[in-house]
């Protein structure tokens, strides 16, 4: 019996140590191997996975006020909290392909390692691990998982091409229900990254039927739910609302549906309302919604938005912002949308600006909006320094028009009336803290009271969650300081310095806590004193004050016109400051402003008015040309290749030293192209051709004039640096007091490679550059060298002065002869002011798919400040321009061209599909318009950028 046993238990040790060679495929061996596999490696991984990605799932803090992401958050704390786990479960995972290799759990357990280097962040890693499972796979459910996963992968990669290549192969397939789940919320994030809402919800959509648990379900469906509600799908958004209330879903998805329920419910009568509102005031009153009462009393605001009561939303905004709640950002959106109401319903900019100034601070900048919010805020921060501006100057130029003793009397009572108000304010302060005092003596809790507290008003709001009250600290402190920068030893910096260097000067003026050793008759008259410091009593400050009204009038109506679409506004305050500076610098562009707004309302008597007197008061202006001519821009198009190339041939000439056929071609050019686009560059050439051929005060008189026509042009340093040469000489006693002798050859000291402004410099500088050595003996005369007279520097010392042969010179027409003639359509190299970026690709093709709205995203990204607009046009046959401008600096424009190379590009990741990318300054770019020498142009770019 024994030796049975043993003999029994020896064929069983046998066959279990054939069953674990890998190399067998008897069925023994396979059962042992899947087993092994499954059991030992696989389940364990996959197990482990599972609570990474639900400990994922419980820390997200979701967003409620935006539509809710698809996908927990992964990043690089996410990945740093789990990496011990995720390289166990790549341990575990790993066990069964080193060790049961004839198993069939080897592709699965790919599977999870790729889905583990996801989670690490190691998005290239999983890929390739996705695609060597779909490659080694006869399970076609484990192939559609991968490449599921590997489609998610390419999202995280910003690869929508090969995302959408996995999606449409996927799309031939048969899937079960879990792989389909995914693949209709992987396609769904696809189109959120894309911005097509409509199939972001028609894909959400379809996953929901696919759902085992609940509560995954349950998130999809509030997701899907808010998109319903964006886009004015009401009645959908109240069906999932409903659909999720009825499968007890976690507390604040039950919370968020209730709340937004009465956002899309139908409001068809006052019973429909009252519920609603008695339904508001109920989850107020819970005790387990305290941490949301922000969120419900900004939900009441919207609710009372919807009915028009403008003043009740506000209300309940306020108190919203009042509430500390546990939502994140919650108080960016009541700010918000108080903003909106005083914005776009009561007209109200100046609270308006407040109230998105308070936004921007806290507002999520991952926020699609964000970069609206901000540009609003911009834009009212503007009108409220314009506003402000207007209302300032006025105050002081009435109390500056009142006689002495009556202004002496205002100001004294203005004193006497803010020292009235502080002392009420102090002894309301020091009542509250009495009754906070007797509270504590009698034993009163009062943790939940306010205590007393300097920056609280008498409403019991904080002072710093009042825009109002803050809108008005700032513009007093602008008033009183200036806008200068937050910064450490603000009022010792000079204004708008921003580095650590101290003004040597006296510092500015400081506000000191006010001393109890002097009187209050002293201290009112200090503080009159202080207020007389800003009224203009002087004409040359009442001048200075008259034209800040004047330019904020003009700003005014421009933002009004422009930025806030409120013509009427816009009307008034144009017609205001033409009213008040008839002879205003901005009156044809004010007349030309008025003629559009009228023209646009169909007013033809308003209209002709301010035609008439365009043609009368400007009859040479772009002004004129545009009321004759509405297709004037683009023919001044036409005109400015014109203008460009007379410049080139001007400049040409300018070069080879012919400065009389130099000034005949720039005055030819002023004459004919008066509204071209380079008419500062023109003027600034006329500049240099005067440094050279006339008197110096002639210089002086063009160089400031420059300074006063073209205030914004590129050339303004160039001609500052030139006028300060020209001072620094003038009182040297150094400048020569003629014009030099007219002489058609290149300037000694000037060398051809040097830029228009070394050779400018240069012609007013002194020929001496040392200083000159004064010999005791006498002079030799015969070796004396002439004077440069191409300088407008005179030597220190006198040298005779010796006329130059100028017999063997050729004149002017022999020198034009002999110079070949100018290409006019040759591309320059030249400095420009301004340069476009462009792409040019074939048109129709897929990869180039909504290619603006990728480049807008870009340019507010990566070059906010620069304010690009986009256009997209026909270039050639089957091939489309896309152009991106104005960029103002050249250096600018070619880290624009170099970050096309980049992933974060719209066109960074496209490969297999030839197109073209350079940047072109605004004088090339006609030039290539014309000529559309791709290749030609590509070269000079190439060996000029």
């Amino acid at each position: 019996m024994k030796q049975k046993a043993t003999y029994l238990l020896l064929l069983f040790i046998a066959l279990l140590a054939g069953a674990c060679s890998v190399e067998r495929t008897n069925p023994l061996s396979k059962t042992y191997h899947n087993t092994t596999a499954r059991y030992n490696g696989y389940f364990l991984a996959r197990e482990k996975l599972r609570a990474v990605e639900e400990a994922l799932q419980a820390q997200m803090q979701y967003d409620y006020n935006q539509a809710i992401p698809i996908y927990p958050t992964i990043d690089s704390t996410t990945a740093k909290a789990a990496a011990a786990d995720l390289e166990d479960i790549v341990k575990k995972a790993s066990f069964p392909i080193q060790y049961h290799k004839n198993s069939k759990w080897i592709d699965d357990s790919y599977i999870l390692i790729g889905r583990a280097r996801y989670y690490q962040l190691d998005f290239a890693d999983a890929a390739r691990t996705f695609k060597y499972a779909n490659t080694i796979s006869k399970d076609k459910d484990a192939r559609h998982e991968a490449l599921v996963w590997l489609m998610r992968t390419y999202l995280q990669m910003e690869e929508e091409d090969n995302a959408n290549q996995v999606s449409e192969l996927l799309r031939r397939e048969r899937l079960n229900k879990d792989n389909a789940r995914e693949l209709y919320l992987a396609r769904a994030q696809y189109h959120r990254m894309l911005g097509d809402t409509a199939k972001v919800i028609e894909n959400l959509a379809l996953s929901i039927p696919n759902f085992e648990q609940k509560d995954a379900q349950s998130r999809v469906r509030f997701a899907l739910a808010q998109l319903y509600q964006a886009t004015g799908q009401d009645k959908e958004a109240y069906k999932q609302y409903s659909k999720i209330l009825k499968r007890n879903p976690p507390y604040d998805l039950g919370f968020f549906s209730r709340l937004y329920i009465g956002q899309v419910s139908e409001l068809s009568d006052e019973q429909d309302q009252e519920r609603i509102a008695g339904f508001y005031e109920k989850m107020l009153k819970d005790e387990k919604n305290k941490e949301y009462k922000n969120k419900i009393l900004y939900e009441m605001a919207q609710f009372e938005l919807r009915k028009g009561n403008f003043e009740k939303a506000l209300t309940f905004l306020q108190q919203s912002i009042k509430e500390q709640g546990s939502l994140p950002n919650q108080d960016a959106y009541s700010y918000l949308s108080a903003g909106k109401i005083y914005f776009e319903h009561l007209g109200k900019y100046n609270m308006a600006q407040a109230y998105y100034d308070s936004a921007v601070q806290v507002y999520p900048k991952t926020a699609p909006e964000y970069d609206a919010v901000v540009e609003r805020r911009d834009v009212l921060t503007s009108f409220a320094t314009q506003y402000n501006t207007i209302q300032t100057q006025d105050s002081l130029q009435r109390i500056a028009r009142m006689s002495e003793p009556e202004r002496m009397a205002f100001l004294q009572q203005l004193v006497e009336r803010q020292e009235e108000e502080r002392q009420q304010l102090l002894a309301k302060q020091q009542q509250q803290e009495q009754t906070q005092k007797e509270k504590r003596r009698s034993g009163i809790n009062t943790d939940n009271a306010v205590a007393f507290n300097p920056t609280t008003n008498s409403a019991g709001v904080w002072y710093f969650d009042n825009p109002a009250a803050m809108a008005t600290a700032r513009s007093e402190f602008i008033r009183r300081w200036g806008d200068r920068p937050l910064q450490d030893f603000w009022r010792y910096r000079s204004r708008g310095e921003s580095g650590g260097q101290q003004v040597a000067q006296q510092p500015t003026q400081t506000i000191a806590a006010p001393d109890s050793t002097i009187s209050p008759e002293a201290r009112a008259q200090a503080q009159v004193q202080t207020y007389l410091q800003d009224v203009p009593l002087t004409t040359a400050a009442m001048q200075r004050s008259e034209k800040m009204v004047e330019e904020a009038l003009f700003t005014l109506g421009n933002i009004y016109n422009q930025n806030l679409k409120n013509t009427e506004k816009a009307t008034e305050t144009y017609e205001q400051l033409l009213q008040r500076f008839p002879k205003t610098e901005h009156a044809a562009e004010t007349y030309y402003a008025l003629y559009l707004i009228y023209n646009k309302a169909g007013n033809e008597a308003q209209k002709q008015v301010y035609y008439n007197k365009i043609k009368q008061q400007f009859p040479n202006s772009a002004f004129a040309q545009l009321v004759d001519d509405t297709d004037f821009t683009n023919k001044n198009a036409v005109e400015n290749l014109k203008a460009h190339a007379l410049y080139d041939s001007a400049y040409t000439y300018y070069e080879e030293a012919n400065y009389k056929m130099a000034q005949q071609i720039v005055n030819q050019l002023v004459s004919q192209y008066p509204h071209s686009d380079i008419q500062d560059k023109t003027a600034y050439l006329e500049i240099m051709i005067t440094a050279r051929t006339k008197e110096p005060k002639v210089l002086r008189e063009q160089l400031v004039k420059f300074q006063k026509d073209y205030p914004t042009s590129t050339l303004q340093a160039n001609a500052g640096k030139l006028l300060e040469t020209y001072s620094s000489l003038e009182q040297k006693n150094q400048l020569r007091k003629e014009a030099p002798p007219e002489l058609n050859a290149k300037p000694k000291a000037v060398t051809s490679s040097a830029t228009p402004e070394e050779k400018v410099s240069t012609v007013i500088a002194p020929t001496a550059t040392a200083q000159p050595t004064i010999n005791t003996a006498k002079p030799d005369t015969t070796k004396a060298t002439t004077a440069d007279t191409t300088t407008i520097a005179t030597q220190t010392i006198a040298t005779p002065t010796i006329t130059p042969d100028t017999t063997n010179l050729p004149d002017s027409a022999t020198v034009a002869a002999s110079l070949p003639a100018p290409d006019p359509m040759a591309y320059s190299s030249e400095p420009d002011s301004a340069y476009y970026f462009v792409l040019i690709y074939p048109t129709g093709h897929e990869a180039f798919k909504d290619l603006a709205p990728k480049y807008e995203k870009f340019n507010k990204s990566q070059f906010g400040r620069e304010k690009l607009t986009i256009t997209e046009q026909p270039f050639t046959v089957g091939k489309t321009m896309l152009l991106v401008r104005p960029i103002q600096d050249v250096k600018i424009a070619k880290s624009y061209n170099i970050k096309q190379k980049g992933p974060q590009a719209p066109v960074g990741r496209i490969r297999g599909v030839e197109f073209t990318t350079f940047v072109i300054s605004s004088a090339n770019y006609q030039k290539f318009m014309q000529k559309k020498d791709v290749e030609a142009y590509q070269t000079f770019f190439k060996n000029n950028y």
